[in-house]
């Protein structure tokens, strides 16, 4: 089965389009037939990477509910327990701030109110992003 989705060319310049195309012979042997994904028990035949993105997409949002909060003062009492408060769960960092003038800097470029350096700067670090909160 043949996939077929029309992409535009700032995608296809980006670093994730450079990094897929680099495995496309790996890919191809993959799919060559259509694969299997099983899990708990539900089998789904899959046919090219896209199935394989929508399938792990659909098991992921099954049971799942994604809240966010301005503060921690819109949280129920049990929210802030599981997110904040238990020591099995939580992380504390120290943060340290070696130079005043480049945090500032960053604090002016993060949450000022111009947009382009902001802008600038998520496309410049967007790749090296852990943990991101979507």
């Amino acid at each position: 089965m043949t996939q077929v989705a029309n992409l535009d060319a700032t995608l296809l310049a980006s670093q994730e389009a450079r990094r897929l195309a680099e495995r496309a012979e790996t890919l191809r042997e993959i799919y060559e037939e259509p694969v299997t994904l099983a899990r708990k028990g539900d089998e789904t035949e899959l046919y090219g990477p896209v199935g394989l993105f929508e399938a792990v997409m659909a098991f992921g949002r099954k049971g799942l509910q994604l809240q966010r909060y301005k503060g921690l003062g819109e949280m129920t009492a049990q929210q802030l327990w599981e997110t904040t408060l238990d020591r099995d769960v939580r992380s504390l960092l120290q943060v340290k701030v070696k130079d005043t003038t480049d945090a500032d800097d960053l604090f002016v470029k993060l949450m000022g109110d111009v947009v382009e350096p902001r802008r600038e700067f998520i496309q410049e670090n967007a790749l090296s992003v852990a943990n991101l909160d979507v």
